[in-house]
């Protein structure tokens, strides 16, 4: 915990304090954190301006995002309903926050509604909606997801492939580790 030490120090000689601690995953911006000494009562200190030692120390927050999308079929059928289910993860080590996920789907498939649901701590995903994903202001820790269920059919006259991608987006400032699996398709 902090540091609250009352102690002589005869002249020349130094107390070496060193702490060791984990940074919260959630940290954003300058991490600030200062000591000081303070003479006690009684004694004058020939130089205050030297009693207060601050380090600051900018965060560079790193996760992994990944993002998973399957309908869990090889093949469909034109006309037919379908079901995507998608799965935003971080395995961190840091929490994400301002995430985007987008899914804009093909035309041969007819979006009738998605919703999604937030587990581990992750927060700011939109409930529900219809068409198509665009997602913003998503937080995300470490070991949380988010997991969009999307109810559709396949349209009447599709022929050939259908081929959709979903991805995660990483804001601006914070490092993925891995940015290969930030899109699935």
């Amino acid at each position: 915990g902090d540091i609250v030490d009352t102690v002589n120090i005869p002249v020349g000689a130094t107390i070496t304090y060193t702490v060791h601690g984990t940074i919260a995953a959630d940290t954003t911006g300058n991490l600030v954190n200062f000591a000081t000494v303070t003479p006690p009562s009684g004694i004058v200190d020939s130089n205050m301006g030297n009693n207060i030692a601050t380090d600051t120390t900018p965060s560079t927050p790193k996760v992994d995002l990944s993002i998973t999308k399957t309908d869990g079929k090889t093949s469909v059928i034109p006309g037919e309903a379908d079901t995507y289910t998608i799965v935003v993860s971080n395995t961190g080590p840091s929490t994400a926050t301002g995430v985007t996920v987008t899914d804009t789907f093909p035309a041969g498939f007819i979006v009738s509604s998605w919703t999604s649901v937030a587990a581990g701590g992750a927060t700011g995903n939109d409930a529900n909606g219809n068409g198509n994903i665009n997602d913003t202001g998503i937080s995300i820790p470490v070991g949380g997801s988010i997991t969009y269920t999307v109810h559709g059919t396949v349209a009447a006259n599709a022929t050939g492939s259908l081929v959709n991608t979903a991805t995660v987006v990483t804001p601006m400032g914070i490092t993925d580790t891995n940015p290969g699996n930030n899109s699935a398709t």
